[in-house]
């Protein structure tokens, strides 16, 4: 590590915050790598890790997923080649239901977004051939549509090996709480935190849900919000899934060889990552009329996080107006974990160069 190199604090431990300080690291940075909690603790590793450029992508957003998209296969490559432990890199075969005309017509809008994109497609199914591929299935089910191309990734692995690589390149992983800025004119020159004071030469703040001591400090509105969502992690009675199946909200995503989870719930509760008996229930019941043999199946796991929504459904990659050294990268939503190969190489380069060739000029702060 270059002694003269610049120093970057990135604060948050979650895939965006551990993306960008793995892509600075590698660079020669000196990078301390800030988190209270474990690595991937919240949202970034409690989740399918589903990778979806396309569909239920804001149409602004999907130039951006379809390059994050792209670089995971080099990143699986690249950590995989530092001796990390496989994050389960596969594709995904998933199946959205229509069970009223006006979720055909859903799936009839959803089939036209992937028109003309390279690697994906979109196949309408009608009732016989869903009740073919998987018996299983309610017998109240319409029409479907075979969406091809997108893949999946077990989350909290990445996460973890994206802390252990950027480590490898000597980066400094902290656990500690920043508890406030030491600014000076516009720039901010270090951080007092439980465990010190950091001094830096930028900050990269990519915190999550957690934004109210950042956008005070920063002075500004990142429009992010905590919305609570709560999943499931069943044990199949019999055979396993081979797709994935999705009506509306709720999902049911294929994992291992007799196992899957369920979700999501969307609820406003701040930041409370507590599961619910209500949450457990409405899971079930909405996942029974998918798939009603869901009934046999055998509760493994029940959680619940938190995730880092905005408004326009869009992300904040860049420096913050008004700061000459301070840099925001947040609001992945429903998106982050397929945002984050592409969001840590973004904020890297335009903290060490003031741009980057990635796509996200439209989600400047």
């Amino acid at each position: 590590m270059n002694p003269q190199s610049p120093s970057v604090v990135v604060v948050g431990g979650g895939l965006f915050g551990c993306s960008a300080a793995f892509q600075l690291a590698k660079r020669g940075v000196r990078t301390t790598l800030i988190e209270p909690d474990d690595f991937g603790a919240h949202a970034s590793g409690n989740n399918p890790g589903n990778l979806n450029p396309i569909h239920g992508t804001p149409p602004a957003l999907v130039p951006f997923a379809l390059h994050s998209f792209g670089l995971h296969c080099a990143l699986a490559e690249e950590l995989a080649g530092f001796g990390c432990p496989d994050h389960d890199l596969r594709e995904v075969r998933r199946i959205v239901l229509a069970f009223d005309e006006s979720e055909q017509q859903s799936l009839q809008n959803a089939a036209r977004a992937f028109g003309g994109i390279d690697g994906f497609s979109a196949s309408p199914l009608d009732a016989h051939s869903l009740i073919r591929i998987e018996p299983r299935l309610s017998g109240r089910v319409l029409s479907g549509l075979l969406m091809e191309g997108n893949r999946s990734v077990n989350s909290r692995a990445l996460n973890q090996s994206l802390a252990s690589s950027a480590a490898r390149f000597g980066a400094t992983l902290m656990r500690s709480r920043v508890v406030d800025v030491q600014r000076r004119d516009d720039r901010i020159v270090g951080l007092h935190t439980s465990g010190g004071f950091v001094a830096c030469d930028a900050v990269v703040f990519a915190t999550g849900a957690w934004v109210e001591k950042p956008d005070a400090w920063l002075k500004f509105d990142s429009r992010v919000t905590p919305l609570k969502g709560e999943m499931l992690r069943m044990k199949l009675s019999g055979l396993g899934l081979d797709h994935d199946f999705t009506r509306g909200l709720i999902s049911l995503y294929r994992r291992g060889e007799d196992e899957c989870w369920i979700g999501v719930t969307q609820v406003a509760a701040g930041h409370d990552e507590f599961p619910t008996e209500s949450g457990r229930k409405h899971l079930l019941e909405a996942a029974s009329e998918i798939f009603p043999a869901i009934r046999q199946a055998t509760l493994l796991e029940h959680s619940a996080s938190v995730r880092p929504v905005r408004p326009s459904g869009l992300p904040l990659v860049g420096r913050v107006p008004g700061w000459d050294n301070a840099y925001i990268a947040n609001g992945g939503g429903g998106k982050g974990v397929l945002l984050s190969a592409g969001v840590g190489l973004a904020i890297a380069e335009i903290v060490l160069t003031g741009s980057t060739e990635c796509p996200v000029e439209a989600f400047r702060p």
